[in-house]
């Protein structure tokens, strides 16, 4: 009877470590954590130098993005970072713009492509959003 009972203790344990195990393998990192929250950024080589704050946020499974601006603020469409390469586009006023630069680590140095232009732009995670 005390076999029975230590073995059915083993096996009952040896099931729970089992599914605990499953269980924590299914929830997956979000790939884009790193990227989310408040960058400092700048927009260099333009007749005035731009800069703000370029939030990346993530609802429902979706990059959302803005750039803060003391003019206002303007919604980012098409976000994707894919191997810490950022691409995404902005419709300021009809005028198409388009983002592309690489994440490393709490910096980000890309460009902004506007009418032909090509213009520097890097940011620096705000300190509080840094991990």
């Amino acid at each position: 009877m005390k076999n029975n009972t230590v073995r059915n203790f083993v096996l009952l344990f040896t099931v729970i470590l089992a599914f605990s195990s499953c269980a924590s393998t299914k929830v997956a990192k979000d790939p884009h954590a790193a990227y989310l929250g408040n960058w400092a950024y700048a927009v260099e080589e333009l007749p005035v130098d731009i800069d703000g704050t370029f939030v990346l946020s993530k609802e429902e499974g979706v990059l959302q993005g803005k750039m803060v601006t003391p003019m206002g603020e303007m919604v980012i469409e098409d976000i994707t970072i894919e191997a810490g390469v950022l691409k995404a586009e902005v419709d300021v006023e009809g005028n198409f713009i388009e983002l592309e630069g690489t994440f490393e680590g709490n910096t980000y140095k890309g460009f902004l492509f506007v009418q032909g232009g090509e213009f520097a732009m890097n940011m620096t995670k705000e300190e509080q959003d840094r991990k």
